[in-house]
């Protein structure tokens, strides 16, 4: 089958499913399958694709009718200019979060350049810690998450994008490490749905993402409790605090915050313009 045949078929089976974006999907989707560009398809729409990836694509394309994230289809997703793995055993990385982490590279680079000492608690995929890794001068990064499962991604995902002084804690939030490490930095984008709002989730992320990073508890607000208030124990001082937060979460969190001792708290907002991050520095003593 010619490569327009193959996304015009899969741009009518998304369309029935009602996935948005049907014609966009099916190019991500065919693009992921060739490992092209989505260009390569306009330069060559006559080209024949072999038996084996036409079975393939379609595959996917199903798979996609049925809700499944394109990210755990295709198993990678591109944060930060770097292709990470993924599956269900962790989140995938949203662009929302990038700002976050382009800010923090900035500070790191500017504050420790000597090179700073990172923890990246609710790893996940490894995201956010490793891209810090990728682009923290001489820093030294962990990555810590209560799941064995998505540790098992986070260490493939640093096996092939970072190089050394990268380490990995299994457990429960700070129960995990160590007694008397420091960081200057402690980066966090914990769970944090609402219990109740649980349910109300798109059939992508309810029916494929794990729950255990999604729900933050009754209130939304568990993890940053927890986190917020056991962090001053593993921070040099001064050092940061950097949590993504949900929506309607700003007001708590940065109370939380300001009840904890921590100063010039920074919002970072995301690509549609809202707060999404909050940092906050520690005091000198």
């Amino acid at each position: 089958m010619e490569i327009r045949e193959m996304l015009d078929s899969g741009r009518q089976a998304l369309n029935q499913a009602e996935i948005a974006n049907p014609g966009l999907e099916a190019e991500i989707i065919l693009s992921g399958v060739l490992n092209c560009d989505r260009v390569y398809f306009y330069a060559h729409p006559y080209e024949t694709v072999d038996s084996i990836k036409e079975e393939a694509y379609f595959k996917a394309i199903k798979r996609r009718c049925q809700d499944e994230p394109v990210a755990y289809i295709l198993g990678k997703k591109e944060f930060m200019g770097m292709d990470f793995l993924v599956n269900q055993d962790v989140l995938i990385p949203r662009p929302d979060t990038e700002p976050m982490v382009e800010y923090l590279i900035k500070r790191l680079n500017s504050d420790y350049p000597n090179g700073a000492k990172i923890l990246d608690l609710c790893t996940g995929s490894g995201a956010i810690g490793i891209s810090l890794k990728k682009n923290v001068s001489q820093g030294m990064v962990a990555l810590s998450d209560f799941s064995k499962k998505a540790l098992s991604v986070a260490k493939a995902n640093a096996d092939h994008l970072v190089e050394g002084n990268l380490v990995l804690y299994e457990g429960d939030l700070f129960k995990a490490i160590p007694e008397g490490e420091k960081f200057d930095l402690i980066v966090s984008n914990p769970p944090y749905i609402k219990r109740t709002d649980m349910d109300g989730l798109a059939p992508d992320i309810l029916q494929y993402e794990p729950h255990m990073a999604l729900d933050g508890g009754v209130s939304g607000l568990d993890f940053y409790e927890r986190i917020i208030e056991a962090a001053g124990q593993y921070l040099r001082r001064p050092g940061l605090l950097a949590l993504e937060i949900g929506d309607e979460q700003m007001e708590p969190v940065f109370n939380l915050l300001t009840r904890h001792g921590y100063v010039q708290i920074e919002k970072i907002f995301d690509l549609a313009g809202h707060v999404r991050s909050l940092i906050g520095k520690t005091t000198e003593k």
